[in-house]
């Protein structure tokens, strides 16, 4: 077999089979004629400016690749964190919410319920023993102790108000240290009655009366001070303008209690009060006209502006020694309630009166009680010492009381309430030996229940005492106000 003629390329010297135009090795041309066109560097350069140009636009490409993944992984890295998927990521605002724990609805408000209670007056008439025989020695200042807890063990368990508000009728160590303890006319008892009433249950007293300034402008002042030292909040009594002017209001669980009080008399004992403290040393206004009530409006409305939900308003008033009020202080309470007294606490004439409740245009209404009676006394020297002669005595009913308990409710719209009253008789008895008591066991203030005194009264006549003061107190205020049952087993 004959081989393919070969020729040698004239540019780089190397042969390769005439069949073929273009040298392998250098890529040259193979003329017509033979000849070789030397045109492998042109190409070469031509290759070689491709291969750049190639490069070039390759790395701009992968330049802008770079650049366009960098503001995707950037607005990636926004909006949707690592390990969250695109789909995940759109619903990312959810999900952190889906993450929180579930926001409670706010508990619909709830409504608040307060008991408060009224008692009337304590007035310690040394004289006839009550005082003298709560004396229990002298401590290292040589000061007389007394102890007056044993005349209101037997009532404390009744007294349990969210505010047990009493009348403190006499000035309270007027002279400091126990010193010139009196009776009547001219009043001053021991310190120690006020921790007594608060272990009864008390924990608020009414100071303005008929015998606030008996001890003249300094008995006053240590009166409050007495109250200050015992820790028990009270009104009426003030020391100084800016205490007059200052509200009582009084937190009772949540609900705001403004308390207000008034005398129609001082016993005609102003001028022991300097003048520039006649002013406020205590409220004053005349229970037998109504040209006050305007001013007494007055007060309630700025004891509501700053801040009371419920209005009482205290009134030492009317005459001693009678069952029922006159028609001119019934026109001034239901006057005061429809002004926004919600309650009208009535008291001096040392004998129980009637209660009502009293209805305002509004729908509302309020509770009136003309008087409180006695409660913690020892007036029955006025009549011969026995139990016989206190039942055939009308003077006999000045040891005879009541505590009212009043329910309010205060609505989670904000309404108040007035939904209930009762009224627990009450007997201040004392055993009777003579005028004089001997011991403090002879004293106590005793609940009426069902119209029978506690079993351990044991004594007839005592109980038919009892039995006498319930009857009596039912009359006056109406059985329809008697406590059938009390809520302390």
């Amino acid at each position: 077999m004959s081989q393919t003629p070969r020729i040698t390329c004239k540019h780089c010297d190397r042969t390769y089979s005439e069949l073929k135009y273009r040298c392998p090795y250098c890529g040259a041309h193979r003329s017509e004629d033979g000849q070789h066109v030397a045109e492998a560097s042109n190409k070469t350069a031509r290759r070689v400016i491709s291969l750049l140009l190639f490069a070039a636009l390759a790395i701009g490409a992968v330049s802008m690749a770079v650049l366009g993944l960098g503001d995707d992984l950037a607005s990636a890295s926004l909006s949707n964190p690592p390990g969250i998927s695109q789909a995940q990521g759109e619903d990312t605002e959810a999900g952190v919410q889906a993450d929180l724990p579930p926001v409670e609805p706010e508990p619909e408000p709830e409504p608040v319920e307060i008991r408060i209670q009224f008692a009337g007056d304590v007035l310690m008439h040394s004289g006839f023993g009550i005082v003298d025989v709560a004396w229990i020695g002298q401590n290292a200042y040589g000061e007389n102790m007394y102890d007056f807890k044993p005349y209101l063990r037997d009532i404390s368990p009744f007294v349990d108000g969210d505010l047990a508000i009493i009348n403190m009728e006499t000035p309270v160590d007027a002279l400091g240290g126990n010193q010139g303890i009196s009776t009547f006319p001219l009043f001053n008892v021991p310190f120690e009655i006020l921790p007594a009433l608060q272990y009864a249950g008390f924990n608020h007293l009414i100071s303005a009366n008929n015998h606030s300034f008996d001890r003249g402008w300094t008995g006053l002042i240590n009166t409050v001070y007495s109250f200050e030292r015992a820790g028990i909040s009270h009104t009426g009594m003030s020391v100084d303008e800016e205490a007059f002017n200052t509200p009582t209001i009084l937190d009772v669980n949540g609900i705001q209690v403004g308390i207000i009080a008034y005398t129609d008399s001082a016993n005609g004992l102003e001028f022991l009060i300097p003048d520039y403290a006649l002013p406020w040393a205590v409220r004053r206004f005349r229970s037998h006209v109504m040209d006050d009530v305007p001013a007494m409006a007055a007060d309630i409305a700025a004891l509501r502006a700053a801040g009371a939900e419920v209005v009482i308003v205290a009134l030492h008033w009317g005459a001693e020694y009678v069952d029922a009020p006159t028609e001119m202080q019934r026109q001034i309470a239901r006057a005061l309630s429809d002004a926004g007294a919600d309650v009208i606490m009535g008291k001096h004439s040392h004998t129980v009166q009637p209660l009502e409740w009293h209805y305002r245009e509004d729908g509302t209404r309020a509770l009136i009680i003309y008087s409180l009676g006695n409660f913690l006394a020892d007036q029955t020297r006025l009549t011969p010492p026995s139990v016989a002669d206190q039942i055939n005595s009308s003077f006999g009913r000045t040891q005879f009381g009541m505590l009212v308990s009043l329910q309010i409710v205060r609505e989670p719209n904000g309404e108040i309430r007035l939904t209930h009253a009762d009224v627990l008789p009450t007997l201040c008895m004392r055993d009777f030996a003579g005028n004089t008591l001997f011991t403090a066991n002879a004293v106590s203030v005793l609940p009426i229940i069902n119209g029978e005194l506690p079993a351990f009264v044991v004594a007839e006549d005592l109980r038919l005492w009892g039995r006498h003061a319930y009857a009596h107190v039912v009359r006056v205020v109406g059985e329809e106000w008697i406590a059938q049952n009390s809520h302390v087993q």
